[in-house]
């Protein structure tokens, strides 16, 4: 998955692209797991839960700093 942002500039957020790629990472592994071995294994949800985190920070950083997703 692939997030664009309008009014995005170099200046707006230096920590946009790590933060991108290490959502990206983990939203591959969680998929890996999930269909390995389930939905509902606690690996799985971790990995999940790690990942809402990643987002909700990118979430706070994207609307402290005006970057809107679009």
């Amino acid at each position: 998955m692939i997030l664009l942002f309008k009014n995005h500039t170099k200046t707006c957020c230096l920590q946009c692209p790590l933060l991108l790629a290490e959502i990206e990472n983990i939203r591959e592994l969680m998929t890996f797991y999930a269909l390995e071995k389930g939905f509902m294994d606690p690996q799985t949800i971790e990995i999940s839960q790690n990942l809402d985190q990643l987002l909700n920070k990118l979430e706070t950083t994207d609307s402290g700093l005006n970057c809107t997703a679009i």
